[in-house]
C-alpha cells in the first residue's frame, strides 16, 4: 500500500511535469575528523536551468582550541566560479565546549552566514557543482572539528 496522494491531479502529467521542474537540494559531506583542507569536492550536476537560492553549513563536532583559531569555511562554485560574496563559516568559540552548530539559524556564536552573489547564482541544465572546504587550524588543537554538511538550495527558473 502507498501513501501518495492518487488524485485527481492538474494534467495526466503531472507527475512528470514536477519531476522536470524540481531541483533536489544539494549535499556535500566531509565525515569524520577534519584534519585539512579538501579543495574542489564534488556537490553534483544541476538538472535545469535556475540559481542558488541558499547555502548553509552544519557541523556535528565543532571542534576546540582555546588558544588559536580553529575554522571551517565552505564555498560553493559553479563550473568554478564561486557563488558567494560571503562563504559560511564555523568557528570555535573559546570558552565553549565542541558541539553541533549550524549556520543556518542566526543567534549562534562563532558563525558567519553565506550571502549569495546574485551575479554569480544562475546554472544552466549540467552545470557542475563542486565546494572548498577551508579549515583554519592550528598542528593540534584540544579536539579536532568533525562531520560537515553543506546544503546547497537551488530554485529553477519557470
Amino acid at each position: 500500500m502507498t501513501d501518495r496522494y492518487p488524485g485527481p491531479l492538474p494534467t495526466p502529467f503531472f507527475k512528470r511535469h514536477v519531476n522536470e521542474w524540481v531541483e533536489p537540494t544539494m549535499v556535500a559531506l566531509f565525515s569524520g575528523q577534519i584534519t585539512a583542507s579538501k579543495p574542489g569536492v564534488l556537490i553534483g550536476a544541476t538538472k535545469g536551468h535556475g540559481k542558488v537560492v541558499d547555502v548553509f553549513l552544519a557541523i556535528k563536532g565543532s571542534g576546540k582550541d582555546d588558544s588559536n583559531t580553529l575554522s571551517l569555511t565552505a564555498d560553493v562554485m559553479i563550473n568554478g566560479t564561486s557563488c558567494l560574496t560571503t562563504a559560511p563559516v564555523i568557528a570555535h568559540v573559546s570558552g565553549e565546549a565542541a558541539t553541533n552548530k549550524t549556520t543556518k539559524e542566526t543567534g549562534d556564536t562563532g558563525i558567519t552566514q553565506a550571502v549569495i552573489d546574485t551575479d554569480n547564482d544562475d546554472y544552466a541544465a549540467g552545470d557542475v557543482l563542486t565546494c572548498n572546504w577551508t579549515l583554519t587550524r592550528t598542528a593540534s588543537p584540544t579536539t579536532e572539528m568533525n562531520n560537515a554538511v553543506l546544503i546547497v538550495e537551488l530554485q529553477p527558473y519557470q
